[in-house]
């Protein structure tokens, strides 16, 4: 009996240590996700606060007056940031293979934020063309991090992360051209100093909160990923020699260089062309961003691949004829407004692009994908500068902007002769 009632207490104690256990473990498991949702947040509020230089085109005239800059000179300037996203496409690959996705993702914020801090701080043409260069290639190395450690830390909603982020960039895009407008008049009757501080300091400031809180998040400890870091496989060659590959490389330059194009001189053309302007520049530009996004969201809400091969043949040719009526018979009033319904049809051509690509193995998707991104960033480099020496040469924007429009002509005349869109493999992966 002695020995009973001491193996009954002693089967009591272990019972209180693990109903006391129970509590915390639970707790810990509960919050995970929670620390995971609060960490995406600031992950995506981070990127939100990296598209500040989104100010750059409503600037683009007095940017062009205060440093004393011809047309091609600024298409170059803002063209260096291709630049550097072409030498960070080449490496993101392997440095996310070597450090992973969070040490990486937290690397570029706190890259751009550096970039910003030291745009700043320099205030002069030199300090902006070294920090174009450097924020294109830590924003490179963010283009492809910042979504794989999304979807890392909530996998069974990858779709939705992605969707979440680039509806937090489009919403930025909308409100900062107003932003920038608002700036621009308070340095209307002021001198130049004036206009380099309002131009400069936001770039300080936001700079250093980026620094802070990325070296911050490095801080914190690491939460256990959801998925495994995939081994990084390599550019595969052979896939780009494929003519469906080669095309769909063109595509993306194409796609990218004109919509790059587009919207960097948009502000300078309307303000040169017109005498008088009911609506600022800063309505076109965020009317483009509200078309990325509605076009974005109505997508998601189509089958994987409803209309794929239409979208691919036609959104690009009618939205590039809807450039070139703008540009060369549109009103000034309603500049903004078919800029807008132009943007609602080519927003459309690059999603469906990615859906295409992803129809064969996860292999030929990064590599097709990757070398795509390079092309793009050569050849947004070489459309802004080209259409800044068009406009030079000829002493008109619609010259150098008519090229751009072409270019989605371009998209949709590509797709149809090289048969994207059609139903091919039956092995399609999720998008």
């Amino acid at each position: 009996p002695v020995a009973q009632r001491d193996t009954t207490k002693r089967l009591a104690t272990a019972g209180n240590f693990v109903n006391n256990m129970q509590e915390p473990i639970s707790h810990v498991v509960e919050s995970t996700p929670r620390r995971r949702g609060a960490l995406a947040a600031v992950v995506i509020v981070l990127v939100m606060l990296t598209s500040y230089n989104g100010v750059t085109p409503v600037f683009a005239t007095r940017l062009c007056e205060y440093f004393e800059l011809s047309v091609e000179q600024y298409g170059t300037t803002i063209g260096l940031g291709s630049v550097g996203e072409i030498s960070a496409l080449l490496l993101a690959g392997l440095l996310i293979a070597r450090f992973g996705v969070r040490r990486i993702s937290e690397i570029s914020l706190i890259g751009i934020g550096g970039c910003f801090v030291c745009l700043g701080l320099g205030a002069s043409l030199l300090s902006l063309q070294c920090s174009i260069i450097f924020q294109g290639f830590f924003a490179g190395i963010a283009k492809v991090a910042i979504p794989a450690f999304l979807i890392a830390l909530f996998p069974i909603y990858k779709r939705r992360m992605i969707s979440i982020r680039y509806v937090a960039a489009s919403l930025t895009g909308i409100a900062i051209p107003f932003w920038a407008v608002q700036l621009l008049k308070w340095s209307t009757e002021s001198g130049d100093r004036d206009f380099a501080n309002l131009f400069f300091g936001p770039f300080l400031i936001i700079g250093c909160v980026l620094v802070l809180v990325g070296l911050l998040l490095n801080r914190i400890n690491q939460l256990p990923l959801q998925i495994q870091q995939e081994t990084q496989q390599g550019l595969r060659l052979l896939d780009l020699l494929e003519y469906r590959s080669l095309m769909i490389v063109l595509l993306v330059a194409l796609h990218v260089s004109a919509d790059g194009a587009l919207y960097q001189f948009m502000p300078l053309w309307m303000e040169h062309h017109f005498d008088e302007l009911p609506f600022s520049p800063a309505w076109a530009l965020a009317g483009h961003n509200f078309s990325y996004l509605v076009t974005r969201f109505l997508l998601s809400l189509l089958p994987e691949h409803f209309g794929q091969r239409k979208i691919l043949v036609l959104a690009g040719p009618v939205g590039g004829l809807i450039i070139l009526s703008m540009l060369w018979r549109g009103h000034a009033g309603g500049i903004p407004l078919l800029y807008t319904l132009a943007s609602l049809f080519y927003a459309a051509e690059f999603p469906v692009l990615i859906s295409e690509i992803s129809s064969r193995s996860i292999g030929q998707f990064g590599t097709v994908l990757g070398a795509g991104f390079l092309a793009g960033s050569v050849a947004n480099f070489v459309f802004l500068k080209g259409t800044g020496k068009l406009v030079d040469s000829t002493g008109d924007y619609r010259v150098g902007l008519s090229v751009a429009a072409c270019g989605f002509i371009a998209f949709g005349l590509v797709a149809a002769v090289s048969g994207l869109g059609k139903k091919s493999s039956d092995n399609v992966m999720d998008a």
